[in-house]
């Protein structure tokens, strides 16, 4: 599938893949976009997204212009895992307040060393059920969740009732999990791996304390974060 270069056409009807509830791309490397805008709508049934070394995809979800007249869309995808995407800068593009993503349970990206943060703001909040977060070989990226320019500048409490393994691996420009002021909340967490990213504070001890019960950790390497950065 190397000359593939788009996977959908614009024209196609609401209910081509209305059952589709499993998608692996591997090696198709002229395609850029996996999901424009006008799929959004289609695609309501898949659950598992598999997205493994293409060479020039830079988004997988470009629904960033959605017109805000459209019914907010709840998808059905549990599992995310994107792998060797090296030109990758968007998961979800930025304002994509009109799709839902309460149904995410885990999120696994790997070796996508463009990508300077995971989750834009809007849908954070969507992701109560999730269980695992992996983030592993990212060299540029800075932040879990991207700010937002609109937003006020009062704190924000992001909420993961569910979480129960969080790995932040081999990102060494890792630096902060939101960059404004901010709590989160992992009440279930068991599972903590942080390694070779050495611009998080310490994020162990913070989540040890605040979770009041001891959490298997990985071996770790960190150093100071910013001063004033609030983790937990």
């Amino acid at each position: 599938m190397e000359k593939l270069e788009t996977i959908w056409q614009p024209h196609i009807g609401l209910n081509s893949f209305h059952n589709l509830d499993s998608l692996i791309i591997r090696e198709c490397h002229k395609l850029v976009t996996v999901f424009p805008s006008y799929m959004m709508q289609i695609l309501q049934s898949l659950q598992t997204l598999n997205i493994i070394n293409c060479e020039l995809v830079e988004i997988i979800f470009d629904f960033g212009n959605i017109p805000q007249t459209y019914d907010r869309n709840e998808t059905n995808l549990h599992s995310v895992y994107i792998k060797m995407l090296p030109n990758l800068v968007h998961v979800w593009k930025d304002n994509t307040r009109e799709t839902k993503y309460k149904n995410l349970k885990r999120v696994d990206v790997r070796d996508n060393p463009n990508l300077k943060y995971l989750f834009p703001l809007s849908i954070v909040n969507d992701l109560e059920k999730l269980e695992v977060l992996n983030i592993w070989n990212c060299g540029a990226m800075k932040e879990i969740v991207a700010g937002d320019k609109g937003s006020n500048e009062n704190a924000i409490t992001f909420k993961f009732p569910h979480l129960d393994v969080l790995l932040f691996q081999q990102s060494p420009e890792l630096e902060n999990f939101y960059r404004g002021a901010h709590t989160v909340e992992w009440p279930l967490l068991k599972k903590l791996a942080i390694t070779n990213c050495f611009k998080l504070e310490g994020i162990r001890t913070k989540i040890e304390n605040s979770q009041g019960k001891s959490i298997g950790l990985a071996t770790e390497k960190v150093r100071n974060n910013r001063a004033g950065q609030r983790i937990v």
